[in-house]
């Protein structure tokens, strides 16, 4: 067996550690409880539609075989592992092609130690796909470049556009390879191929359109907002703490090394294929980062900007010698990796500690679960509160929300044509006490008290209860 393994080639080697490293820390999942977004996410898999108001559709869509399969954290999560392997194995591929077997290598043990990969292996987001087809894009997108093959811009073109049908954040990477092509290609413009790439890309993408077209182009105005800020104030420490914060992506030592590379211009600016990678590493962090100077950015929004930037890490290490910074950088990586992971059972104090959102809200769900009667209608105040009552609760029945709440995919189901969310009655159970509202809504309203469930090591969770009858009018 061991013969066989060292006869591959080094791509086969990387794919069967990467299954195998996937394999383990997919058993981790069985025993974390479901995240607040994972479980809205999951809702979205039970329907799958063009889009969705607060995303596209590909993560709906990948989870959709597994949640036909059964509802466990286990199969939730089966597809970012997926992603996450996927993701690690075409960055090992492209670090392979340009800069050989070592890098490559050491680039495969880069990206699977940071934070940020581990996290992913974990919880099911639209950055999961988004990350995967990415770094498979930067690969084919390359051979296309390189070789000038049509089925390489073809393969190029659909990954492009299945990174869009991730997350809108997916355009910045055609945007990135445009200004690489721009700087450096420029011949590449009179290539058809190149057109063909760009319009397979514009072909994936025609469900996001069609959804936003049917739905007045709320989902695209409302991530627009959710990323810009209506003016050009300094948005201060949030920015600050932004910058910081996006090296603990590759950790602060393993950046130190990306940092050294990007300043050193002789070691990549005459290379192609390095000129490419630093691209896509800055155009996409810069992006942020000027975002962020006006309004309070996401630290996931970033962590693309890192899948070339783990490439140069590789590289870097190996071209300025920094065999030592590499080593201490993942050490300290592997620490603060293992120390997340074990965040929902260590004794951080309640308010500071990282696995918050994760404890406590099972209890309420297996308790709602348990109690709630067969014809009852199920009512809450929130996305995330609805949609982990849908997973805990043994039939998976549909959860409305009637009450005051932000905007968000159930807004639009719960006002689809001859849905009637109050025809019958049922239990109300959210972290906001709606007691008044349910009042104006249902005939009587009867108060079956507050649940609160207390962690160890995480804050207490409240929810208010209640049973509502005979809708009125």
């Amino acid at each position: 067996m061991l013969d066989k393994f060292k006869n591959l080639t080094p791509p086969a080697r990387a794919a069967v550690i990467i299954a195998v490293m996937g394999a383990v820390l997919s058993v981790y999942n069985i025993f974390v409880p479901i995240y607040l977004d994972e479980a809205y996410y999951w809702v979205w898999s039970l329907t799958p539609e063009w889009s969705y108001y607060d995303h596209p559709g590909m993560t709906a869509w990948i989870m959709r075989p597994f949640s036909l399969l059964g509802t466990n954290t286990f199969l939730v999560r089966l597809p970012t592992v997926i992603c996450m392997s996927a993701a690690i194995y075409y960055l090992f591929r492209l670090t392979y092609l340009v800069a050989g077997e070592r890098p490559a290598w050491t680039v495969l043990v880069i990206f699977s130690v940071i934070p940020a990969t581990q996290m992913g292996y974990v919880f099911m987001t639209p950055d999961s796909p988004l990350i995967a087809f990415w770094a498979a894009a930067m690969y084919y997108t390359w051979l296309a470049v390189d070789t000038g093959r049509t089925r390489y811009f073809i393969i190029a073109g659909l990954l492009t556009g299945c990174a869009m049908l991730s997350k809108y954040a997916g355009v910045l990477f055609p945007a990135g390879v445009f200004i690489f092509i721009l700087i450096r290609r420029r011949d590449l413009f009179k290539n058809p191929r190149l057109w063909l790439a760009a319009l397979t890309a514009a072909l994936c993408v025609l469900p996001i359109f069609y959804w936003n077209y049917r739905h007045e182009w709320i989902s695209i105005a409302f991530q627009y907002g959710h990323g810009t800020s209506s003016g050009f104030t300094f948005a201060g420490w949030d920015f600050v703490l932004f910058v910081l914060g996006s090296l603990l992506i590759p950790t602060p030592i393993l950046a130190w090394i990306l940092i050294k590379y990007l300043f050193d211009k002789k070691l990549w600016f005459r290379d192609d294929s390095r000129l490419y990678l630093v691209v896509l590493t800055l155009f996409p962090m810069f992006f942020f980062f000027y975002k962020g100077f006006f309004k309070k950015m996401e630290l996931n929004w970033i962590i693309p900007a890192f899948l070339a930037g783990a490439v140069l890490i590789g590289i870097g290490a190996a071209e300025l010698k920094m065999k030592k910074t590499l080593k201490y950088g993942c050490i300290f990586a592997v620490v603060l990796s293992v120390l997340l992971r074990l965040a929902p059972v260590l004794p951080f104090p309640p308010r500071l500690n990282i696995a918050d959102r994760l404890l406590g809200y099972d209890e309420v769900c297996r308790y709602v679960a348990d109690n709630v009667g067969d014809n009852d209608a199920v009512f809450s105040d929130h996305l995330t509160t609805a949609s982990m009552l849908r997973f805990y609760i043994k039939d998976h029945r549909r959860v409305y929300i009637p009450v005051v709440s932000r905007f968000s995919q159930y807004t639009l189901w719960d006002n689809e044509p001859g849905v009637n969310m109050l025809e019958k009655d049922g239990l109300y159970v959210g972290k906001r006490d709606a007691g008044q509202e349910l009042e104006k809504l249902f005939s009587r309203v009867e108060p079956l008290g507050v649940f609160e469930s207390r962690p160890g090591n995480a804050t207490p969770k409240i929810f208010y209860i209640y049973r509502c009858y005979g809708r009125k009018g």
